[in-house]
């Protein structure tokens, strides 16, 4: 039976929201039943969480700690979470011994069987010196902003993931699904030549973990990407993750030219609120809404078989030739629910052809129309 291995005390809400983050990354199957807990480090001066299912992995460190005895634990993902989740402590203890690890508050007492720390896989830390580095508000622009537009059903392959360009001062994020695309570019520093000659392509539980870690901090976040993965340092937390191998479609050719396309501009959360009220009588069989821009006006019209219709209309500075195009209502309103409801948006609509939406802060959308 293995020693007295280790033993702090934590505050309970702080810990919870780390454990929480790294327990999204352990596996939940796996051939290491080891992969499927949380291995917790009291070091000389930190408590270290890590957390891996091989694919995607996350070292962070715990605030509101109080080491007594250094040492590691590895504690059950869901059982302990419920623990923190249920208990009405402000501080627990948690302790190690032999096969036990022992979670106590100052009502409640909890003995859990755990497995041997030794046999789970120490992750890297950053020590990269080639990198990019960008703020971490564009970051998490670049990830709303595009992963709702990859092909959900296909996430080992190429368009299951967004691909990300890494260029000298600057960084572009790019989903699609075949049937739309979004694209977002942010200001990005390239330290020591960090560049990219092929777009990493990032797996959506990645960039979802990203986006989770970074919570609303400011604060620049580093990402080095080498041949097959990608690590990303933020603060005191470390994320690796392994890239989705395969070639992304060239991008650049989806888009089409604004050329021979009838503009109008619109705040998103007008057109966001007409989009929905139109599509409430659209069903599986007949899901489009007709778009008819005409002289002062937006036109959006849906009609559902056993249903009824619905013709909404939007006021818009505009007095050239009538565009009329049919689209997915999901598609547009995906797009303008992850932008302020002041932000203006151009759309350029032309008959029957891809519609381009475009924001001032180089967002770029297009959804193809529907037969």
């Amino acid at each position: 039976m293995r020693s007295f291995a280790m033993k702090l005390s934590c505050d309970r809400e702080k810990f919870s929201h780390v454990f929480q983050l790294a327990a999204s990354v352990a596996a939940v199957r796996d051939t290491k039943p080891v992969l499927q807990n949380v291995k917790i480090s009291a070091e000389d001066d930190r408590v270290l969480l890590q957390a891996t299912d091989t694919e995607l992995g996350i070292r962070l460190e715990a605030e509101g700690t109080e080491i007594t005895e250094k040492g590691n634990a590895i504690l059950p993902t869901r059982r302990f979470k419920s623990i923190l989740q249920e208990s009405l402590d402000k501080t627990l203890s948690i302790e190690t011994k032999g096969d036990k690890a022992i979670i106590s508050g100052q009502r409640s007492r909890f003995n859990l069987a755990t497995q041997s720390a030794d046999d789970f896989p120490d992750l890297d830390s950053f020590t990269e010196t080639s990198y990019h580095s960008i703020p971490g508000k564009a970051l998490r622009e670049l990830i709303k902003r595009t992963t709702f537009a990859t092909d959900e059903e296909n996430t080992r392959y190429t368009l299951g993931g967004t691909s990300v360009e890494f260029g000298e001062n600057d960084m572009i994020a790019v989903a699609t699904d075949g049937r739309r695309l979004a694209v977002q570019k942010a200001g990005a520093e390239s330290v020591n030549d960090h560049l990219s000659t092929t777009p990493a392509i990032f797996p959506p539980k990645a960039l979802l973990l990203i986006e989770r870690a970074l919570g609303d901090g400011a604060e620049n976040v580093q990402i080095a990407v080498s041949s097959n993965r990608a690590l990303i340092q933020y603060k005191d937390t470390v994320i690796f993750t392994r890239l989705i191998e395969g070639r992304f479609p060239n991008w650049r050719k989806i888009i089409p030219p604004v050329e021979g396309k009838s503009r109008v501009d619109l705040l998103a959360g007008a057109l966001l609120n007409a989009v929905r009220q139109a599509a409430i009588v659209a069903s599986e069989k007949q899901p489009g809404v007709h778009f008819t821009l005409d002289a002062g006006k937006l036109e959006l019209q849906a009609q559902g078989a056993e249903i009824g219709d619905s013709k909404i209309e939007t006021p818009v500075s505009y007095e050239g030739p009538k565009r009329e195009v049919r689209l997915d209502p999901r598609f547009v309103i995906d797009f303008l629910r992850v932008l302020d409801a002041e932000k203006n948006v151009a759309i350029f609509i032309s008959e029957n052809e891809p519609v381009l939406f475009t924001t001032d802060d180089d967002y770029t959308y297009v959804v193809m129309p529907l037969s």
